[in-house]
């Protein structure tokens, strides 16, 4: 049998972003990437527990930090690939707005959601033909209204085949 060893290497799968962080260092990154734009960087050092006096010397000195940096980024990308929009993400952000409007009672307000939704899996298509049918004599506004008959069967059948 074959024995491993001692001098053999050992692969440690290593971890997204460094770990090595204290816990107030991640705080601080934590409050910087969840309020992004919306704070500085020594709000984000007191929010961690840096004392106030020094709080601006701190900041400077984690944003340095390239331990702290990478894991800024690592953090800011997984972030924002939740963020990501997709007609799946805006499907369910829809139907989550519709569910607390009807639970609230709002009815009338509803009824845009689901037309949102509709439209977002494509079981509703909206058509908007422009045309002046008082200038029209009987016999072509009956024709134009089979050609509209037409088309929306068209639509129809290339809907439920999809």
């Amino acid at each position: 049998m074959y024995k491993a060893s001692m001098s053999q290497n050992i692969v440690k799968k290593k971890a997204a972003y460094p770990t090595e962080l204290t816990e107030m260092q991640r705080r601080f990154c934590e409050h910087l990437i969840m309020n992004e734009g919306r704070t500085t960087r020594t709000a984000a050092a007191i929010e961690a527990g840096y004392s106030e006096k020094s709080a601006t010397q701190e900041a400077a000195g984690l944003i340095q930090n390239p331990k702290i940096q990478k894991y800024l980024q690592h953090r800011l990308n997984e972030v924002n690939r939740g963020l990501t929009l997709t007609r799946e993400n805006y499907l369910k952000r829809q139907i989550k707005l519709s569910n607390r409007i009807e639970k609230e009672e709002k009815a009338s307000k509803t009824a845009a959601h689901e037309a949102l939704i509709g439209k977002a899996a494509g079981l509703f298509i909206e058509t908007r033909i422009n045309t002046s049918i008082s200038d029209m004599d009987v016999e072509e506004r009956m024709k134009r209204i089979k050609e509209l008959k037409e088309i929306q069967k068209d639509r129809t059948k290339l809907i439920s085949e999809s």
